[in-house]
């Protein structure tokens, strides 16, 4: 038995049209213009976070809570204590801080990872908490000046951070910001 042989119908390219030309050429100066509003937002929002960044560091720095990188390294491996990485996103900004404390032990929330936290829920109270006791206006955590630090550094750290030989904890934590508004106005 012999199936049947379908033949497909050739292909027939349209011809532009010259209303179709005009069209093309008119969206172009639009699609500049878009493009250069789009990198034009970009940077300035780029550039209010570094200008709260800055803020954030020079009133720590006046509140005596900034500490530099290095003097980080040695309070984390003499002291021992805590490293909050306050992360706004997976891809960044970052903040560091640092406590004496063993946030594990102090926190009367469960700290649960940072996936889940910043979907604000059952990760809000520990966010808001960190936030009144540490890293907050009136917390006690010293802000890690960063600046000029590599990733690869900070990874080594995290790295010591979570074998059994060092002294010292990492928390991850999601800013009050970044929580659903529902959950941030709760508490």
């Amino acid at each position: 038995m012999r199936t049947p042989e379908f033949r497909r119908a050739p292909e027939q390219n349209q011809p532009s049209t010259t209303s179709s030309v005009l069209m093309g050429v008119a969206m172009m100066p639009v699609l500049l213009v878009g493009a250069g509003i789009a990198l034009s937002s970009a940077n300035v929002l780029r550039w209010m976070r570094g200008y709260q960044e800055n803020n954030l560091r020079s009133a720590s720095k006046a509140q005596g809570r900034l500490i530099a990188w290095s003097e980080f390294l040695e309070r984390m491996r003499a002291l021992g204590g805590t490293c909050i990485e306050e992360k706004f996103s997976p891809k960044g900004p970052v903040r560091f801080w640092w406590t004496p404390d063993d946030l594990y032990a102090e926190s009367p929330h469960r700290i649960i990872d940072w996936f889940t936290m910043q979907k604000g829920g059952e990760g809000a109270p520990f966010v808001h908490w960190c936030r009144e006791q540490y890293t907050g206006e009136r917390g006690s955590a010293f802000l890690v000046d960063t600046r000029g630090v590599g990733r690869k550094e900070i990874y080594a750290l995290w790295s010591e951070c979570r074998s059994q030989s060092c002294k010292a904890q990492w928390v991850e934590v999601a800013p009050s910001e970044i929580l659903p508004v529902k959950t941030s106005r709760e508490n």
